[in-house]
């Protein structure tokens, strides 16, 4: 197998980790490169000189492309726009399950503050 086919095998490799909240056991997965582009995106309002960083809902932001349906199964739980729905479930589970999708996506305080300041 080639360089280019084993890197490009890298996309099966999505670690997903369950986490219990409330109850109930949700499924975090890694971010694909393109969905942490997509997410990074999402956080920024404006375009140009005009751009401002936007907190606004960031946890369901990056946790609707980060929770999946399964140990085995990396497919999305919910589209983009289901955002806002997501956005009004209780702090705390939001908060478990965010520090979850940070730490599989590489998103930790050094990251989230240079987003903050590009």
């Amino acid at each position: 197998m080639s360089t280019r086919d084993k890197l490009l095998a890298l996309k099966n490799n999505l670690k997903i980790e369950a986490v219990t909240v409330e109850g109930l056991t949700v499924f975090v997965r890694t971010l694909t490169g393109r969905e942490r582009d997509a997410f990074e995106n999402s956080c920024f309002s404006g375009k140009g000189k005009n751009r401002e960083m936007n907190t606004d809902n960031i946890r369901a932001k990056l946790l609707v492309r980060s929770i999946c349906n399964g140990a085995t199964d990396a497919s999305r739980v919910f589209a983009d726009d289901e955002t806002d729905a997501l956005g009004e479930l209780p702090a705390s589970a939001l908060d478990a399950l965010f520090t979850v999708a940070q730490k599989l996506s590489g998103l930790g305080a050094t990251e989230m503050d240079e987003l903050a300041n590009s």
